[in-house]
């Protein structure tokens, strides 16, 4: 007869009972909103509206029409800077504000706050301090970035690649883990292509005027630096500063980059003289049209689209052929030496369990390491970055590859999840997969990323979604009385490494 007192099976909780809240932070754009959902309830732009009254006081406004509408004393304000939370005061007050709009009940409701692989011991101490002392959440779990994306994929082990506004990143995630110490990445993302595109336009002599600037319109298209525009300018009796226009913008280059960019497979049909362009098959010179929002159509041909996407691949090209402001320097844009600083305490240092290498590949990695290390002692800032030739996507997965352990190289090559509203350009992934087959003739390569536009783009928050939503995930979140009792320091440690 069995005994009555048998050890009971632990409690599994499902996505409904827990109802647990997922909010992602991103450089662009931040969603928000319930585990075992399909897509973010909400999502705004990672900026704030901060307009100040007659008496002083300061206001801020999260709403994304608010946003894209001229008041007076507004100043657009960013609230993150390379998927790492800069303005605090600001970001609490945007969750708070989509919380509200959603009912969360913080006393009955856990948040999964998905973070960068980049981010620092002191923010993550700060997040701690926010939602669980200063917000009072029941309980809160902060997880990286590439693992929800692995989640969203049904991936254990890949290799992410997020194309974002701010940053490129590439994260080796092995059994749901990020190898922190092996994630490099670069700032040739989003934000070059936008202002080569801003460039582009200045050179046509053409202005990006904004859509609250606009009070009627007339359909032209661009013929030369003398065309003008018809439309009236809506006037207004007060000064809109810079930054709002500089914010509505964003959203013109957004579009831009989705419709019109697109990556060629070489680059060589940039370099093809004009005479021998007529004795080729293909059209170098088919035009395709972008509509401004004062109505101008502006013309881009096929072999200028592609030297801009291009730049994600082969950033040197652009950088060498006219400056692009903002990255005068290649080293600017690199993050060679990104994570597991010294005075990170969240950091640990990556050490393989194997290596199954030959002798002659020893003798190679000394070498490679050699050389490495020559080059940091030279061109060292000082600040963890190396003075080099800029990175270009490619590279950076390849450098990812022959850094990492021998034992996962293939399953990690096999398994490339492209992720990242940047990574919609037509052609990215077929470019990166040619140049990548190229580069590793033993290995299978195989790229993954979803069709679905909206699932590409958030693809982050639905894997937070899925994981928060596990019946077994219960046994991960961090309740008020642990981070009494434990405190922020162990918890970084040994929760959120």
């Amino acid at each position: 007869m069995a005994s009555s007192s048998s050890t009971a099976a632990p409690q599994v909780y499902g996505a409904d009972e827990v109802n647990a809240v997922v909010l992602d932070p991103g450089s662009f754009s931040t969603s928000v909103g319930y585990a075992g959902y399909d897509c973010p309830s909400m999502v705004f732009p990672s900026h704030y509206g901060e307009v100040v009254d007659g008496k002083g006081e300061k206001k801020r406004l999260f709403n994304d029409s608010f946003l894209h509408t001229s008041r007076e004393n507004m100043k657009i304000k960013p609230i993150l800077k390379n998927n790492i939370i800069i303005d605090w005061d600001g970001a609490v007050d945007q969750y708070n504000y989509m919380f509200k709009q959603m009912g969360v009940n913080p006393e009955d409701q856990p948040l999964m706050l998905t973070e960068s692989t980049m981010n620092s011991y002191k923010n993550k101490e700060k997040a701690l301090e926010v939602f669980l002392e200063q917000e009072n959440y029941c309980a809160f779990y902060a997880v990286k970035q590439p693992t929800c994306v692995a989640f969203a994929h049904g991936k254990a082990t890949c290799l992410v690649v997020d194309i974002g506004h701010d940053l490129i990143t590439v994260t080796p995630v092995v059994d749901g883990f990020c190898l922190r110490n092996q994630v490099i990445g670069t700032n040739y993302a989003g934000a070059f292509l936008d202002q080569q595109l801003k460039q582009f336009l200045e050179d046509k002599n053409i202005d990006i005027v904004p859509q609250y600037r606009v009070k009627s319109k007339n359909t032209m298209y661009w013929e030369n630096k003398e065309s003008k525009p018809q439309f009236e300018t809506k006037h207004y009796d007060y000064k809109i500063d810079n930054s709002v226009d500089e914010f509505s913008k964003l959203r013109v280059f957004q579009e831009m980059k989705e419709t019109v960019l697109s990556c060629s497979l070489d680059d060589q049909a940039e370099k093809v003289p004009d005479a021998d362009k007529d004795k080729m098959d293909v059209d170098y010179d088919e035009q395709r049209y972008f509509e401004l929002p004062n109505g101008l159509n502006v013309p881009f041909t096929d072999a200028e689209a592609n030297k801009i996407a291009n730049s994600l691949f082969r950033p040197s090209d652009v950088l060498g052929n006219g400056i692009v402001k903002g990255w005068e320097e290649p080293h600017i844009g690199n993050i060679i030496e990104t994570i597991g600083t010294a005075d990170d305490k969240s950091s640990k240092l990556y050490v393989p369990l194997r290596r199954t290498k030959r002798p002659e590949e020893e003798e190679k990695e000394k070498d490679k390491d050699s050389n490495v290390d020559a080059k940091a002692s030279n061109g060292a800032d000082g600040s963890g970055k190396v003075k080099s030739e800029p990175c270009g996507l490619t590279k950076l997965v390849q450098t990812v590859l022959e850094r990492i352990d021998i034992d996962w190289k293939p399953q990690l090559a096999n398994n490339i999840i492209v992720t990242g509203s940047t990574s919609l350009i037509p052609e990215l992934n077929k470019r990166l997969y040619e140049e990548l087959s190229i580069l590793n003739p033993s290995m299978k390569i195989r790229i993954q990323s979803v069709g679905n536009t909206v699932e590409r783009k958030y693809s982050t928050w639905i894997g937070g979604s899925i994981l928060a939503s596990l019946g077994t995930f219960h046994q991960l979140w961090v309740s008020q009385a642990e981070y009494k009792e434990i405190g922020a320091d162990r918890l970084i440690v040994n929760r959120f490494r």
